[in-house]
């Protein structure tokens, strides 16, 4: 039975660390909560030497902690980041991807996901980051290649799922949704690639009632994109993320509707290059839509008219009677028709109009994007926290960021672009004010702040070909 780490944690996502481990080494399971709790979910600790055969690494791992860690090698300094930490413990959650699983003693187990279905009931909905931290725990920026940081900026993360908790054969269990579809077919995948779950808090404006009929309305939502989207050839960096705001939620999710619906026109629209889907890209525009669009008459009739609303009800209709429809004929993960979906009440509203006069979040999408620019920094602040380490490591930093370059302008498909393009310039211009910044020492870390703060402004106004 492969072991998963993870971290159970959040619209605010609640961080989750998670990473399948071996199956060759007993689990000691500890009790989450009393031990005469029935409700009490069992703790599991990973088999360290097991841990190490799979992922042997130069600097062998002492705790499940170092799986998600990075030594940095930075000349003859070498730093360690908790890439994948988030202050909390780290969970050890076994699954399997078959039915019949047993655990490392050979003792049937039955259903592999067991497990993980006591922190994703049926009904609830959640995301699994899938990630390659552990067989890189070790990262010198010298002599990288542009793909290779591209990875590095990334974290090591290469795939988001959405992990949704259903009844299957009359016990409680997970699947994954996924684009493209067909990923691990729907299940979580083997020992050697590991997993971070997430697990959302939605907004505390919202009363219990509320935050499930949201929580529904996601799933539904996630249903609908999963079945009509298309996943694109170039989608590592290279796919834009349509679905930018709460007006263009509203377009997708209109046209979501009218193709489960049947229309030819707003399926060959998803179909379009500007309108396809990668797998985070997946998650965002369903958690968004989820808060933004309630999935009832009173929001989509304006917007589609009678019968096409009439015509998606008809075909949700048939999915939850366990029928053949749109949602189910469009997916080629069989684990579709599992998830359940719902209308919305028909009173629910935009989540923003639950929200207190001037919440700031009221009228945003579910999950902020973040530009080239803000990679950059999130990667220069776990990696080589300046406000941890004190002005002295501006050199250091100087270096590291130089050392990005290369992968930086790849990402965004500058190298590309000629240098004397004005695009191009434009971002060697802005890039240079970054560098002087950062490799300035100043007196402390709030006047570090201040003088990078409008070149940073500059930064994220910057667009490249991707």
């Amino acid at each position: 039975m492969a072991v998963l780490l993870a971290l159970a944690p959040a619209l605010t996502l609640s961080a989750s660390c998670t990473e399948a481990a071996p199956a060759d080494g007993p689990a000691t399971v500890k009790c989450n909560g009393p031990c005469d709790d029935g409700e009490a979910i069992p703790r599991y600790e990973a088999d360290m030497a097991a841990l190490n055969r799979n992922w042997s690494g130069v600097v062998p791992m002492e705790t499940v902690e170092d799986a998600y860690r990075v030594r940095v090698q930075l000349g003859d300094q070498v730093l360690v980041a908790d890439t994948h930490l988030f202050g909390s413990d780290v969970n050890v959650i076994p699954y399997d991807d078959g039915d019949s699983a047993v655990d490392v003693d050979g003792n049937m187990i039955g259903a592999g996901d067991a497990v993980i279905a006591r922190y994703f009931p049926p009904g609830e909905v959640g995301i699994a980051v899938k990630h390659h931290r552990p067989e890189h725990r070790s990262l010198s920026l010298e002599g990288s290649s542009a793909d290779d940081m591209k990875e590095d900026f990334k974290l090591q993360d290469t795939h988001i799922e959405i992990v949704v908790g259903v009844m299957r054969n009359g016990q409680p269990g997970a699947v994954t949704m996924n684009n493209p579809q067909d990923y691990q077919q729907g299940r979580f995948g083997n020992a050697n690639y590991s997993m971070m779950f997430l697990r959302p808090a939605y907004p505390a404006f919202l009363n219990a009632e509320q935050q499930v009929s949201f929580r529904d309305n996601v799933r539904t939502m996630l249903l609908g994109f999963n079945a009509v989207s298309n996943f694109p050839g170039d989608y590592n960096g290279g796919d834009p993320l349509a679905a930018n705001s709460p007006e263009k939620v509203r377009e997708h999710s209109a046209q979501m509707v009218r193709a489960i619906s049947g229309d030819e026109d707003a399926r060959a629209w998803f179909r379009d290059p500007a309108h396809q889907v990668y797998c985070a890209e997946l998650a965002h525009v369903s958690f968004s839509a989820g808060l933004i669009m309630p999935l009832n008459a009173d929001t989509f009739v304006p917007l589609v008219g009678q019968p096409t609303w009439d015509a998606f009800v008809a075909e949700l209709e048939k999915h939850q009677a366990g029928e053949a429809s749109a949602f189910t004929d469009l997916n080629s993960n069989d684990q579709a028709m599992m998830v359940e979906g719902t209308l919305a009440p028909a009173d629910l509203m935009p989540v923003a109009d639950y929200a207190p006069v001037g919440n700031p979040a009221a009228r945003q999408i579910a999950f902020q994007p973040m530009t080239m620019a803000d990679i950059v920094e999130s990667f220069m602040a776990t990696h080589i926290p300046r406000d941890v380490m004190g002005e002295g490591v501006a050199p250091i930093q100087a270096a590291v960021l130089t050392q990005m370059k290369p992968g930086l302008l790849e990402s965004m498909a500058m190298d590309q672009v000629p240098e004397t393009d004005p695009r191009r310039q434009a971002v060697e211009a802005v890039w240079t004010q970054v560098l002087g910044v950062v490799g300035t020492s100043y007196a402390d870390y709030d006047e570090f702040r201040a003088n990078l703060a409008p070149v940073m402004d500059a930064a994220r106004m910057l667009t490249g070909p991707r």
